[in-house]
């Protein structure tokens, strides 16, 4: 998860736990909405890194 991602679940979670001291229900469409609105990334985003890690270890490693 991307930062921005974990840190919205982190205020969500934190958002539920202030319901529940006050006494309040939780509600599971609501959470259900909040959960599907987390971005997620795409194959194409996601093959950026496997290029990367690809070229990474190709790298030769110096010589001492």
């Amino acid at each position: 998860m991307s930062p921005d991602a974990k840190k919205q679940v982190e205020n969500f979670l934190d958002f539920l736990l202030s319901k529940q001291q006050h006494g309040e229900t939780f509600d599971i469409d609501t959470w259900k909405k909040n959960i599907k609105n987390i971005p997620k990334w795409s194959d194409e985003e996601l093959a950026v890194f496997e290029e990367n890690r690809k070229l990474f270890n190709k790298w030769p490693s110096p010589k001492w």
